[in-house]
């Protein structure tokens, strides 16, 4: 049986699809994040607000979209992340091997017993963690968004009696 070495084991791990899955994981993360942020858009802008307010005792009301109020969904952005990768690799090899003869001689009988024990122990544990730390925070949209949101409140001004 050949030993395999703790090194030769570290060096059979695949870091570079580890770390490549988790910066994919990420980028995913902000594409959906970003497309949800859009979606928040769009559902704004059909999403009627009324606020009711009385004036002289006389009960009136504002009404718009959402946008056109500044109401905004919140773009989340990664900020900064941490892939840690732990590893442990334990490997134990024993052999033992023990003879033992015994021999004894008698007037014309003549015997002997041989006691023999081998013990082959080979144990091997691999443990492994990993941590993936994103920071993540609010972004203020895009100029190009928010120039299109400002032109969207514009043409749905809140109608004010």
């Amino acid at each position: 049986m050949s030993a395999v070495t703790v090194g030769q084991e570290l060096a059979s791990v695949p870091y570079d699809e580890l770390i490549k899955n988790i910066l994919l994981a990420m980028v995913a993360a902000q594409n959906e994040a970003n497309a949800s942020f859009i979606e928040g858009i769009n559902d704004l802008v059909g999403t009627e607000v009324k606020i009711k307010y009385k004036e002289d005792s006389t009960e009136k009301e504002i009404s718009g979209n959402a946008l056109a109020f500044g109401i905004l969904p919140t773009l989340l952005q990664i900020q900064s992340g941490i892939i840690e990768i732990k590893m442990a690799i334990t490997l134990q090899q024993t052999r033992e091997f023990q003879v033992g003869v015994k021999a004894r001689m008698g007037f014309r009988v003549f015997s002997a017993s041989v006691d023999a024990k081998y013990q082959n122990t080979y144990s091997y544990k691999v443990e492994g963690s990993s941590l993936v730390r994103i920071q993540v925070a609010p972004a203020p949209p895009p100029q190009p968004l928010m120039r299109a949101i400002e032109y969207i409140a514009s043409k749905t001004a809140p109608t004010i009696p």
